[in-house]
């Protein structure tokens, strides 16, 4: 799936995020720490899709208000996301 940033606000609880994807506009909001826990670790997916040629595999999940973002790799250098609601 891919994941677009769209757009990302500050809100009065932390950030708003809106993401477009594969499955439509999602947007997660969340506290500061949250939205970036789920920064670090999609940095750290993209960096590893880059070496991934074969593994199709999940290597993070990440609250963010409401929602469960998880963070993979699929064959040929590809990210997987996935966002479900709690």
């Amino acid at each position: 799936m891919s994941l677009e940033l769209l757009d990302a606000r500050p809100t009065a609880e932390g950030m708003a995020i809106t993401f477009g994807t594969e499955r439509g506009i999602q947007r997660l909001e969340g506290s500061p720490e949250e939205v970036a826990r789920l920064a670090r670790a999609m940095q750290q997916v993209a960096v590893l899709g880059q070496v991934n040629e074969h593994e199709d595999v999940w290597l993070d999940a990440v609250a963010v208000g409401d929602a469960i973002v998880k963070l993979g790799l699929a064959p040929g250098g590809q990210t997987r996301v996935l966002i479900t609601r709690r």
